[in-house]
């Protein structure tokens, strides 16, 4: 008996795929389906689809790990394979689609921020992504490449019947499994870049040395498993220290501490970039490493013994000025100009008084 494999949730790649384990997200990732299939040992599988996409590159690699499989591989849609999951629902040796099921192909999409160039880099990348989507649709279906690009320039869906039709399932299937299919259309919303990047934030205050996380809610989906007679027992919450992180989740923990070593990498390399910019600063430097210090905490206090440097320097030389003696010594310093204006105003007056004297007369009378 064939091996059931189901694959729900958004298409993620292996970096990002601990983020949605940690918040209980479904997800679909590389590494967790080659997980799957190295457990199935070569048996025969059927896997069963339900996503709407996401990450193209992570579904191309699903994709190769499918068709590489030893033993015979069924991929089974029971609701929806959408976008990047539709690439990996064509992996199978036999494709089947449930009579509710859907299969969606479009052009790939992405966000760019940039100049005209970084656009252009995208546009072009988005283009080569296309063609290799339109390898895989092609090698199953057999239609041309101009019809497949039609296809997906109009962001279609395609119901049991009309996938089997154009060739992309080899038949409609019946299914007794209870699969729970999903209500939208568009599961495949993944969460945007900062959203990542701020629960890495989270995910690194469980590293040694680093603050816990307090007053963190359970995710919607962890408070759906509570039983409802647990509402009033209250317990203490339990932490999970690095090595439990390490031995339950070898993927998170790999991708914590990646992110602490490279933002080390990235901290020593300013550093010393900034000490190189500023000779006698090295037992300032080496505290900082190892205070671990940012490049900014660094120069503040480089610049502030730069002006304690300035400051000793200048009440020494004032100090050698005092014991040398040089205050009491006669300045030979030239005149100023203010003191030649009042020697110059002193002889006018004592000219005048000159000239009124010869102005009287020698023995007394007028002139």
């Amino acid at each position: 008996m064939a091996k059931k494999i189901k694959l729900s949730g958004t298409v993620v790649g292996d970096r990002d795929a601990g983020i949605y384990e940690w918040l209980e997200i479904p997800h679909i990732s590389p590494a967790g389906v080659e997980r799957q299939l190295t457990e199935a040992n070569g048996e025969d599988i059927e896997v069963y689809i339900n996503s709407g996409g996401g990450n193209a590159w992570a579904g191309g690699e699903i994709y190769t790990l499918l068709r590489e499989y030893q033993g015979f591989v069924t991929t089974k849609i029971p609701s929806i394979a959408g976008s990047a999951a539709s690439v990996f629902a064509l992996g199978g040796d036999e494709v089947l689609i449930s009579p509710m099921g859907q299969l969606f192909i479009h052009n790939s999409s992405t966000l760019t921020d940039g100049n005209k160039e970084a656009h252009q880099q995208s546009q072009q990348m988005l283009e080569s992504l296309d063609e290799a989507m339109i390898n895989v649709y092609e090698a199953k279906t057999g239609k041309t490449r101009e019809e497949i690009r039609g296809l997906m320039e109009k962001e279609s869906f395609f119901h049991a019947q009309r996938a089997v039709e154009l060739g992309f399932a080899d038949r409609v299937m019946f299914s007794s499994e209870e699969i729970n299919p999903s209500a939208s259309i568009n599961p495949s919303a993944e969460l945007p870049p900062d959203v990542l990047d701020k629960v890495r934030t989270k995910m690194m205050a469980l590293l040694p040395g680093q603050p816990g996380i307090e007053g963190q809610e359970k995710t919607p989906a962890a408070k759906a498993k509570e039983p409802e007679a647990a509402a009033q027992i209250k317990e203490e919450p339990k932490k999970m220290d690095i090595n439990e992180l390490k031995e339950k989740h070898p993927e998170l923990f790999a991708q914590v501490t990646g992110v602490a070593e490279a933002a080390e990498r990235t901290r020593v390399a300013a550093i010393t970039t900034l000490a190189e910019k500023t000779p006698g600063s090295a037992e300032l430097v080496k505290a900082a490493i190892a205070n671990g210090e940012t490049a900014g905490e660094l120069a503040i206090k480089i610049v502030e013994a730069g002006q304690l440097r300035i400051i000793s320097a200048a009440q020494d030389r004032a100090a050698d000025a005092a014991e040398s003696g040089v205050d009491a010594v006669a300045s030979l310093e030239a005149k100023t100009p203010e003191t030649n204006k009042d020697e110059d105003a002193e002889a006018a007056v004592a000219s005048m008084v000159a000239m009124a004297q010869n102005m009287k007369p020698k023995n007394g009378g007028r002139r």
